[in-house]
């Protein structure tokens, strides 16, 4: 397992951010970033949930790593997918038919541009 400071690392250099600027856009100290890069200290959950909403990943990317991260690799579509969990089950019906047309209609256009 990777340590959180090495994948937020990989997240603010894979964005072109220095600690400054990092800083700057999750209101917190460059001084804080670079402690949490380098294992010094372990970020509260309220700056996890701002690091993970920055870069758009679930928190258990920032926790375990790119494994996790290659199952499903956006944050607010996983986010939205929970909130259909919550309906009902006519609800979720609805969704997953009117998922499958627009999945099916993305596929039909993509073969018609390869034609």
């Amino acid at each position: 397992m990777e340590s959180i400071g090495k994948i937020l690392k990989e997240l603010r250099a894979a964005e072109g951010l220095s600690l400054r600027e990092l800083g700057e856009k999750l209101d917190m100290s460059y001084n804080t970033i670079a402690s949490y890069e380098r294992n010094i200290i372990v970020p509260t959950i309220t700056n996890v949930i701002k690091i993970c909403n920055y870069f758009n990943v679930p928190a258990e990317y920032l926790i375990y790593g790119k494994k996790i991260k290659s199952d499903f690799n956006d944050g607010e579509l996983l986010a939205m997918f929970r909130e259909v969990d919550e309906y009902g089950k006519e609800n979720k019906a609805l969704v997953k038919k009117l998922l499958k047309k627009l999945i099916n209609n993305i596929k039909e256009r993509e073969e018609l541009f390869k034609e």
